[in-house]
């Protein structure tokens, strides 16, 4: 009778094979659980947001030029002159623009952002899973992000020479105004960095700071001023009127319970002349949940968490710059902190955040992108304090059980907004869909 040899499989070898606190495994695992998620996640969005009346994600694109010049019109504008022509359902030209950005941005940053972040983050409810957890998919924060980016990735090209200088300002430009008139935050959070990046070009080819930044400004000076346009001809009610008018005319073409037929707009038409007293959250100093958790502090803490996630682990060489460049693009985004959906400013944030840490990788090297962040002393004390994961399997874990509501805070909102909920979410919703 042959002996067998057993050897290859002893207990330490089946320990190996079988374990699941291997890194690679649980990469794996965690990367599968997200994409499976975002699959999912898609056409459950897009039926939660199929009529006009979800009036904050489906009108927010609605918003158009019916009566005038206004703030976040040229998208709605747009979608109108389709479904004038061609007799196509707004909901559906939504729905498209939403697809294609979404698609889009995954392209962009598991190119632009590779090697540099974990996949299992970048797949995440902090980047690509987070507007679909979380109800904003069909919005245009997506589609800002992307507009960032690209911006980004011309810039890179007009690095390495392969666009034309003018070619290149041309296009930044004609992509940032294109973002400003779809909504003009983008001129808060998005030109600040693209300004500097234009000063830091204009600096590497020797020129004084002074001529640097004057030759930046006027770079960007076409976004300026649509930026300028969008802040101070916001519209007022009786363009928001007119704009809803200008949909009720298509009535045959748009699917909608009872919004369509009201005689006033709601949701993001109606508020397109809101100023700072209708969106400013002063009241959320005084707001508990359950008469335990305090709503400033808990955004304070997922603020926190959000940091060190996106820092990585601790075996990360690019840990410091990481933290440079999320607390300096976390500055341009104070002022949006301090209205409502804190939660989508979160997503941007951190997107835009990694998308900038990748170019500047990318382009100027670690060596001198090193030496731009030791030049930052007034982040020294917050970056030290910011301490990070000693483990690949620790930060899955606190992936798989973080979550960022949209808009106020709330134990049950958190529930659902990370992977688990929104898991369980996509499980109850197909469960109808199969059996109603």
């Amino acid at each position: 009778m042959p002996i067998i040899n057993l050897k290859p499989f002893n207990i330490t070898s089946l320990r190996k094979l079988f374990s699941f606190n291997k890194p690679s495994n649980q990469k794996f695992s965690f990367e599968i659980l997200f994409t499976l998620l975002i699959i999912l996640g898609i056409p459950l969005n897009l039926y939660k947001n199929r009529f006009y009346d979800n009036s904050w994600t489906v009108g927010e694109w609605l918003i158009s030029y019916a009566g005038g010049f206004v703030r976040r019109g040229l998208p709605g504008e747009l979608i109108h002159f389709i479904s004038t022509q061609y007799s196509l359902s707004p909901i559906l030209i939504v729905w498209f623009f939403s697809l294609v950005s979404l698609a889009a941005l995954i392209l962009l940053i598991l190119n632009f952002c590779k090697n540099l972040f974990e996949k299992s983050f970048l797949l995440s409810q902090l980047i690509i899973l987070a507007p679909l957890s979380e109800d904003y998919f069909v919005r245009k924060d997506v589609f800002l992000v992307l507009s960032y980016g690209l911006s980004l990735l011309i810039m890179k090209a007009l690095y390495q020479k392969r666009f034309k200088k003018l070619i290149s300002i041309l296009a930044v430009n004609f992509i940032s105004m294109i973002a400003i008139f779809s909504h003009e935050s983008y001129g808060i959070w998005g030109l600040p960095s693209l300004l500097i990046i234009f000063f830091l070009f204009e600096k590497n080819d020797k020129k004084k700071t002074f001529r640097s930044l004057l030759y930046a400004t006027l770079f960007l000076m076409p976004s300026i001023f649509s930026f300028l346009l969008c802040w101070f001809f916001k519209g007022d009610i009786t363009h928001s009127l007119m704009i809803h008018q200008s949909w009720q005319s298509l009535a045959e073409i748009i699917p909608s319970v009872s919004g369509l037929y009201e005689k006033e707009p709601s949701g993001a038409i109606a508020a397109i002349g809101w100023g700072t007293s209708q969106v400013f959250t002063s009241s959320l100093i005084s707001q508990f949940n359950l008469f335990i958790f305090w709503h400033p502090g808990m955004w304070l803490l997922t603020i926190f968490i959000s940091i060190r996630l996106f820092i990585g682990k601790k075996q990360d060489l690019n840990q410091k710059l990481k933290r440079t460049i999320v607390c300096s693009q976390f500055i341009a985004f104070i002022p949006m902190f301090l209205f409502v959906d804190i939660g989508r400013w979160i997503f941007m944030w951190l997107t835009s955040s990694a998308l900038l840490f990748s170019f500047l990788y990318q382009t100027f090297g670690q060596r001198k992108l090193a030496y731009f962040s030791s030049t930052l002393k007034g982040q020294q004390i917050l970056i030290k304090i910011i301490p990070q994961f000693s483990s690949i399997r620790n930060y899955n874990y606190i992936l798989l059980f973080f979550g960022i509501p949209h808009c106020c805070w709330s134990l049950g909102r958190y529930l659902v907004s990370n992977p688990i909920g929104f898991g369980i979410k996509n499980i109850i919703f197909y469960t109808k869909v199969l059996f109603s």
